[in-house]
């Protein structure tokens, strides 16, 4: 049986990811439709409901799936923040630029906030106020949504400019402008 996390469903389900993404390199999103998601994918459309409502609730899943990745980027338990979790989502970006152009240009960003951090993270408030020189977890809520709306609108001019500089040129770009204290994070 084709059930949800099965080794089938899971395939079942990145062959849809994949049609979907390779469509949003296409064309716009409002004209997207299931029945192309499927011949692309080479499912039948009842399949396609089994796993999604429609192309929103699909789109819905992918940046749910796009914030676990990129929380793994800069975080891993028992570590500190990773140096190259900059690096690595420039070039996720670069990879799918097609499906970040869409989320960002509908008024999406990339909110990292506090109750989207791993639990570990969360733990870590008290250390990572003080490192950072925070009076209050307020404080640092405001600073993490003006870096999170910061990130979001270069990440949008970096698209916008097809990419030209390379993710590493992003990312010092970024690790520059972050915060004078980021390099307390970046061990």
């Amino acid at each position: 049986m084709n059930t949800r996390g099965n080794q089938r469903a899971v395939q079942t389900e990145q062959k849809i990811k994949w049609a979907f993404l390779e469509l949003l390199k296409e064309k716009d999103i409002s004209r997207i439709y299931v029945s192309e998601i499927c011949q692309k994918a080479e499912i039948h459309r009842t399949t396609f409901y089994v796993h999604y409502k429609d192309v929103a609730d699909l789109m819905e899943q992918l940046i749910r799936e796009m914030y676990e990745q990129i929380m793994s980027f800069f975080i891993q338990e028992g570590e500190p923040v990773k140096e190259d979790g900059f690096l690595r989502l420039f070039e996720m970006v670069k990879a799918q630029k097609a499906f970040f152009s869409t989320y960002l240009e509908v008024g999406g960003s990339l909110d990292l906030g506090y109750d989207k951090l791993p639990t570990e993270l969360q733990e870590r408030v008290d250390e990572v106020m003080a490192a950072m020189g925070f009076a209050s977890q307020e404080e640092l809520f405001y600073h993490q949504t003006f870096f999170c709306e910061g990130l979001s609108a270069v990440i949008r001019r970096w698209i916008g400019r097809d990419c030209r500089e390379s993710p590493e040129e992003m990312r010092r770009i970024i690790v520059r402008e972050y915060n004078p204290n980021m390099e307390l994070f970046l061990r």
